[in-house]
């Protein structure tokens, strides 16, 4: 006897000789029947363009599409129910009502259903429908329940502010467990501080949402990935571009540190710069400012993705002011007047003094680094193909990216914009 749960046997059914999960219509098809749901009495289109919305709609419906596949046949349905979740999370995001995603659910799942069985013949295809109708009312159980807790972690994201507070004043170094409890927060004896940038997306040359509009959008993402991560334990204070998290110690494991690091990029939808350190709640403002001078250090060296503060400890400490900082900084003055060749020596430094990789970066061919290396050592003195060359080149340019800026590099800009290779 067949259970109460179980779904369409994988490649079983078929309706007027075609398997049924064969006969799924387009997302465009199913779209085009609910985007009203999410825009009509909302004030979604004021804040985003049509084509946006018309786009995030057609995202959702191909996750549900592809949940529906995978019951149909059989397959493992953990992946796109997880992607219907988080599609369904940005739409809680942006103010879509729940009984407006509701409704737009079982509006979706019906014209699914009517599209499969529209060519069903009842003499023959009796059991086929009643198999398919028995998988959708699993289907409509798996989408309300996503529904459910997407909605729920909204709300607790929303009541947040209070838990912000805390973060601020952690941060600011005057937070006290009597202010922490009022708050419905307990400090934890020892944090995780993490600092994480986010580097300005590449232009796909397709039209873009305000830059506003995208910046709310991703922190409500990173917010949520956090929380869910760390069990909404994690004390995070956003900015435009910049987040700082505060981890309870017990609640991150720090072996899954990239990992974690890989979740954020991925919610925020572009590259990411990311460091911390361990502090107790007393040494919170410290560690705060010990890995926003890493993050600064790494966006000078063009560094991205996760660095371990150890591993940066050196570039720390000839950041700071001092005498050795000058002169290791002075070494590089003989290339003032030489921003291309600085340009290769940042680059292949970043590269780990990998010709071949240096060349991929600056688009050039590898002769190129190699005629551009040596006149490096003509100028300096110092040889960036020998390893105490590139100990002091590193050093001096370290050293130079980072003091004060008084001794800003002469190939200038912003050091997230790639220059052009001459």
């Amino acid at each position: 006897m067949r259970k109460p749960d179980s779904v369409v046997p994988p490649r079983a059914a078929t309706m007027a000789g075609r398997p049924v999960f064969d006969r799924l219509p387009s997302a465009s098809t199913i779209s085009g029947k609910i985007m009203s749901l999410f825009i009509v009495g909302s004030e979604l289109p004021a804040k985003v363009p049509i084509a946006d919305l018309r786009r995030d709609v057609t995202t959702l419906v191909n996750a549900c599409l592809q949940l529906t596949a995978r019951m149909l046949t059989g397959g493992d349905t953990a992946q796109p129910l997880a992607e219907v979740r988080a599609d369904i999370m940005e739409w809680a995001r942006e103010g879509v009502t729940i009984g407006a995603m509701h409704k737009a659910v079982r509006v979706g799942t019906q014209a699914v259903f009517d599209h499969l069985t529209a060519r069903a013949r009842l003499d023959e295809d009796h059991v086929a429908v009643i198999e398919t109708a028995h998988m959708f009312v699993h289907l409509t159980r798996e989408l309300s329940m996503a529904i459910s807790q997407a909605y729920l972690r909204e709300m607790r994201m929303a009541d947040s502010a209070a838990a912000d507070t805390v973060a601020a004043a952690l941060i600011a170094g005057n937070a006290t467990p009597a202010m922490a409890r009022a708050c419905g927060v307990r400090l934890a004896e020892t944090y995780f501080v993490f600092a994480i940038q986010f580097m300005p997306p590449r232009s796909a040359g397709e039209p873009r949402p305000d830059r506003h509009i995208l910046a709310h959008r991703t922190m409500r993402r990173v917010r949520a990935e956090v929380l869910h991560h760390c069990d909404d334990k994690a004390l995070i204070q956003m900015g435009t571009d910049t987040a700082t998290l505060l981890i309870p110690h017990d609640h991150f494991d720090p072996a899954g540190a990239e990992r974690f690091v890989e979740q954020i990029a991925d919610a925020a939808q572009t590259q990411v710069r990311a460091t911390f350190v361990t502090a107790e709640a007393g040494g919170i403002t410290a560690g705060v400012e010990r890995t926003h001078a890493v993050l600064d250090i790494m966006r000078r060296l063009r560094r991205a993705g996760l660095e371990r503060f150890d591993d940066l400890s050196l570039e720390y400490q000839l950041s700071r002011p001092g005498t050795a900082g000058r002169y290791l900084a002075a070494l590089l003055d003989p290339l003032e007047n030489h921003p291309v060749l600085l340009e290769t020596l940042t680059a292949h430094l970043a590269t780990r003094s990998t010709r071949l990789r240096t060349a991929r970066a600056l688009h050039v061919h590898p002769n190129t680094v190699d005629y551009r290396l040596n006149k490096i050592a003509e100028i300096t003195g110092l040889d960036p193909t020998h390893p105490d060359g590139v100990w002091r080149l590193r050093s001096a340019l370290v050293a130079r990216a980072t003091g004060a800026g008084e001794e800003e590099s002469a190939a200038g800009g912003d050091p997230d914009q790639t220059a052009q290779a001459c």
